[in-house]
């Protein structure tokens, strides 16, 4: 790209913002809010893409926090595992075996 065209453009598009400042001025708020929006998303999708690529899909955030009912509700959900998995012994070898291979690679 040229940049006499580049730069034309610019000017081009500041003369349209500086008229529509004038004779709109709800609709120049509007749309310069919704291009604020606009590039926060992009530059956010484009972090996390960065984020992404470079870590392998880890995110780098702490994990969230967890309120004594979800820990509750956690607790019990491992304890009713364990049950199944004590009342069928076909079922608990074949986690057996797969905690042996997992240990393995």
């Amino acid at each position: 790209m040229k940049w006499s065209v580049f730069l034309l453009g610019g000017l081009a598009g500041a003369a349209a913002a500086s008229y529509m400042a004038k004779k709109r001025p709800g609709m120049f708020a509007w749309a310069t809010s919704a291009a604020g929006q606009a590039m926060t998303s992009a530059s956010r999708k484009a972090m996390g893409a960065v984020v992404s690529r470079k870590f392998g899909g880890e995110m780098m955030s702490s994990s969230p926090k967890h309120s004594n009912a979800q820990a509750k509700d956690s607790s019990n959900s491992w304890g009713q595992i364990e049950l199944m998995l004590n009342s069928d012994p076909g079922l608990k070898r074949q986690v057996d075996e797969i905690k042996a291979e997992a240990k393995t690679h």
